[in-house]
């Protein structure tokens, strides 16, 4: 392989393998070695819902806690999500679309300007209320479910979080982060390699000769040595082979 291919196929898994190397550790770092991560929402003064598709994304329990201003009372209440379009129907609330990891926040859009009261209503399978905050783990046996989280005394919602423990997204981050350093280490050895030019003492390539204004190579040269040291023609212009001189025949005269 020809030494510029080789430095920028180096160059292109380092480059791959740093990226993998950075969003790994980020991952590491922000979810640990548990695998937990939080999502923070500020609905205000709305009601926030929190949908099956956000709520019962994962096989792993969820946790989520209210805060409201003061000393305000909070309620959550639990049920199916028919159940609560029914009751929420075109009611002022802050309902979830999704999650957002890059600031770990619940992502939520406002709608409907009307009003309810969904704890009067008969219908929750689990509720949870306190003075100032409020706290409900939900496991996924009865999912789906949709969740109903809302202030009294006309208070603000200052904060809502959603804790979710997966074990396997730690896992996957540090494999992200392995693998990614691996290819890093890699690929500056092979673009550093690639940069260097042939061993000493390596092969070289035949270097042409210059002879009497002709060109020959080096195989040239070495077949014109085994054409010197062949055995030479004795044989007499009659075809008969020449007989070697007798050492022991004086010449006479």
């Amino acid at each position: 392989m020809h030494r510029p291919i080789t430095r920028a196929l180096g160059t292109a898994v380092a480059v791959l393998g740093l990226v993998c190397a950075l969003v790994g550790g980020w991952f590491v770092t922000q979810l640990g070695t548990s695998g937990t991560a939080t999502f923070t929402a500020a609905p205000g003064d709305s009601t926030l819902v929190l949908p099956p598709d956000v709520l019962n994304r994962t096989d792993s329990g969820v946790t989520v806690r209210a805060t409201a201003d003061g000393d305000a009372p909070v309620w959550m209440g639990l049920a199916r999500p028919s159940d609560v379009d029914s009751v929420m129907q075109d009611a002022k609330a802050a309902r979830a679309q999704g999650v957002s990891v890059t600031g770990w926040e619940l992502e939520t859009t406002t709608s409907g300007s009307g009003s309810a009261d969904p704890q009067t209503y008969d219908l929750w399978q689990g509720e949870s209320r306190g003075t100032g905050q409020a706290a409900l783990t939900v496991t996924q046996d009865a999912a789906p479910q949709t969740l109903v989280v809302t202030a009294g005394d006309d208070a603000r919602l200052s904060e809502v979080t959603m804790t979710v423990t997966d074990s396997g997204w730690s896992t996957r981050a540090i494999v992200l982060l392995v693998v990614g350093l691996v290819l890093l280490v890699g690929g500056v050895y092979l673009a550093v390699r690639g940069g260097r030019g042939p061993r000493a003492g390596g092969p070289v390539e035949d270097e042409a000769v210059e002879t009497d204004g002709a060109v020959e190579t080096d195989e040239t040269q070495v077949l014109g040595a085994a054409d010197a040291t062949a055995t030479p023609d004795t044989t007499d212009e009659t075809g008969t082979p020449a007989q070697p001189a007798d050492p022991t025949t004086k010449e006479t005269r």
